[in-house]
């Protein structure tokens, strides 16, 4: 009740009319009291609103990737024998230079030439410790850069103030790199890149101490906001300070070359052509810089770094794909002067940071919804493979399909028929496979090697669900009859989603399953087999009494309901009355011509040639075959020995008349499901319809 009221507060307070002269002198007419508690509610409805604008700035902060473990450092031993070779040529040319005459001259030009060029020595130092750090092989091909201090810093965690991790900070002349701890360290390297940051985006902000934080300072660096604590109030004060000397530094610097660039350009303006050719360029430091910075002085140019940090902010990812490639194009004709690779170094920090942002967009978080479609994804997609990023944007689409996939089989629940569950699973898994290879086709249409890892990724993922099919199809103590009904029903989704956009990987799931139907197979042949055993011993050749007609008419009934008409066996009035002579066959209104172990015979055969043909293929074809044979052979022996008894002597007659409807009457029933199908009848079934002589010549054989 509490959060409606506060609720209500927030929205009267946020009206656009809202008049708080009136809103308190409305509040003061019931008394002090109510004055105290909407005080109390308004000052619980501001911390709610801080915190919550808290959470979603931080909620938004981009993640960095970092670069493969072997090949930083193998990058890390490329510095040390590029540094090695560069001492090894200073050393050759000292030797070259050197005389007996100049020995003191050149033994003094060392120290000379660092008094003359003192930002000489830092950047060797710059050189030695980057060394040190693994993957920041951009940060050193920017010329002019050079190292100003660094240091050992602990990351603090903005809300909790508990320690994240150990850093070390790098405060370039332009820049601040922060690099990480290695825990296992290899050769001399020792920590790992995390990020670079421009000065002209950094806010430093001193942090007071209080309680469990001292000794800390906020940096302000866009998209991130970082705390750190240094080792002591002399570090952190030093820190402070020379942060805020090196941005006027560069502050000034830059106004300096900004100036000249302005100053040239208005020479060149008032200066014809002419005398522009006749007169040299004065070899002047600021001249260069202007010459240099001429291709840089737009105005969108200049603006470009603020433009699309504004776009990463406000997630206008297809804005800063478009000024990205605009600003390529426009640098591809500018030289290659130190002024434009430090400019080139900005546009690609921000490019790393709108790769990541979109990268962050397919991957999968807790927070974030797993029921969106493919179709959601194709923005961050599309805009990564602007950026030359296909590979990333083809792995990263990939798991995220998959993780939706995971998400949407958790929520099916077993309940109730088998069935019931699979073609759940199947309604679920093969639209989503399906749609994600249209939507892949389309993202990836002009990257064709971007198709074989679909192809890898949907045969994984169906084996995986192929799985989670035999776990619950073979795994319980399932029928045939809905074995075979499950993959139907498997099949039938796969060929008409996967088959219907050209990708049939209908082989795979054969493959996996041909395996578990084999023994699913081979287990009801063997049962079978068994219960016409069991079945046979019992069997004292007497006819079906159903004792009432209602009863007889159920079974008729339920033996249609498998494809077998036994009504020739039963004595009917009704069908008598049309015409039928059904004599040779009538015994009374309840009773059946045949036995009651034929009738089941026949009842379990139609069923189960109706579920193996189901599950026919080229590979199980022999052992289908197989499997209905030996039932037959297993049923025709049962005939052969009850001939063969003396028990049955004055039942052979009757043995033969059942036997003849299995031999000849069913097996056309048989031989109708395998036509039906478009199957070709075995010849082994074939044969075994001729075994109807055979038990007649044992019939006459045993009767004399």
């Amino acid at each position: 009740m509490e959060g409606r009221v506060e609720h209500g507060l927030a929205r009267v307070l946020s009206k656009q009319d809202f008049d708080p002269d009136h809103f308190v002198s409305k509040q003061a007419e019931n008394g002090e009291d109510q004055l105290l508690v909407m005080k109390q509610k308004i000052q619980i409805l501001s911390d709610e609103t801080a915190h919550a604008l808290k959470h979603n700035v931080y909620k938004n902060y981009s993640q960095f990737i970092e670069t493969a473990k072997e090949i930083s450092i193998l990058e890390g031993e490329m510095y040390q024998l590029s540094h090695i070779l560069t001492e090894e040529k200073s050393l050759m040319s000292s030797m070259m230079e050197m005389s007996l005459v100049s020995d003191k001259a050149i033994v003094e030009q060392p120290k000379e030439q660092s008094q003359e060029n003192p930002e000489e020595d830092t950047r060797k130092n710059l050189a030695f410790l980057l060394e040190k750090v693994e993957g920041c092989s951009s940060v050193t091909e920017v010329p002019g850069r050079h190292l100003i201090h660094n240091g050992d810093l602990a990351e603090l965690d903005a809300e909790s103030f508990t320690q994240i991790q150990k850093v070390h900070a790098f405060l370039l002349n332009d820049s601040l790199m922060i690099a990480t701890w290695l825990p296992n360290r290899r050769g001399p390297v020792r920590y790992r890149f995390q990020g670079l940051y421009e000065l002209d985006s950094l806010a430093i902000v001193n942090v007071r101490d209080a309680g469990p934080i001292k000794n800390a300072f906020k940096i302000l660096m866009f998209p991130d906001a970082k705390m750190y604590q240094a080792d002591g109030a002399k570090a952190k004060r030093h820190w402070l300070d020379i942060l805020e000397e090196t941005k006027k530094a560069k502050a000034s610097r830059d106004k300096q070359k900004k100036e000249a660039a302005i100053l040239l350009a208005e020479q060149q303006a008032h200066t014809p052509e002419e005398e522009r050719k006749s007169f040299p360029i004065e070899d002047d430091s600021e001249t260069i810089v202007a010459i240099e910075t001429d291709c840089l002085n737009a105005d969108w140019i200049q603006e470009l770094p603020e433009d699309l940090d504004m776009c990463i902010a406000q997630r206008d990812f297809e804005g800063a794909v478009d000024l990205v490639e605009k600003v390529n194009e426009y640098l591809k004709d500018c030289p290659k002067v130190p002024v434009v690779k430090e400019f080139r170094s900005r546009i690609d920090n921000r490019i790393k940071q709108l790769t990541e942002g979109l990268m962050g967009e397919l991957q999968v978080s807790p927070e974030r919804s797993l029921r969106g479609g493919p179709r959601a994804a194709r923005r961050a997609v599309t805009q990564l493979i602007r950026l030359g990023k296909s590979a990333q944007a083809c792995d990263l689409f990939l798991k995220n399909r998959s993780a939706i996939i995971k998400y949407n089989i958790r929520q099916l629940k077993f309940e109730g028929a088998t069935t019931l569950y699979i073609r759940r699973l199947c309604d679920v898994f093969f639209p989503c496979l399906s749609e994600t290879g249209k939507e892949f086709t389309k993202a990836f249409q002009d990257h064709y090697g971007c198709m074989s890892a679909f192809v890898v990724w949907a045969k994984e993922e169906l084996e995986m669900c192929v799985n989670t099919f035999n776990r619950h199809v073979f795994g319980g103590k399932s029928t045939l009859t809905v074995i075979s009904e499950c993959v139907q029903t498997a099949r039938q989704h796969c060929d008409e989603q996967l088959c219907s956009i050209g990708f049939d990987v209908s082989f795979v799931f054969e493959d996996t399953i041909t395996p578990e139907l084999e023994r699913v197979v081979q287990e009801n042949r063997d049962q079978m087999i068994e219960g016409i055993k069991y079945r046979g011993n019992d069997d004292k050749w007497r006819k079906m009494n159903h004792l009432k007609e209602k009863e007889c008419s159920r079974f008729l009934e339920e033996m249609m309901s498998v494809g077998l008409d036994f009504k020739p066996y039963v004595e009917s009035k009704n069908l008598l009355s049309v015409g039928l002579d059904l004599k040779p066959y009538v015994e009374s209104n309840c009773f059946v011509a045949l036995t009651m172990n034929t009738a089941q015979f026949a009842k379990i055969c139609m069923t189960m040639t109706r579920d193996l043909l189901t599950l026919h293929t080229l590979e199980l074809s022999p052992l289908i075959t197989d499997t209905i044979t030996e039932v037959f052979k297993a049923q025709l022996l049962h005939f052969e020995d009850s001939l063969k008894s003396p028990d049955f002597k004055t039942e052979h007659k009757f043995i033969l008349k059942n036997a003849k409807y299995i031999l000849e009457t069913l097996m056309k029933k048989v031989e109708e499901q395998f036509k039906t199908r478009s199957i070709g009848f075995p010849k082994q079934l074939m044969s075994i319809s001729g075994k109807y002589k055979k038990l007649e010549s044992i019939s006459k054989s045993s009767a004399s």
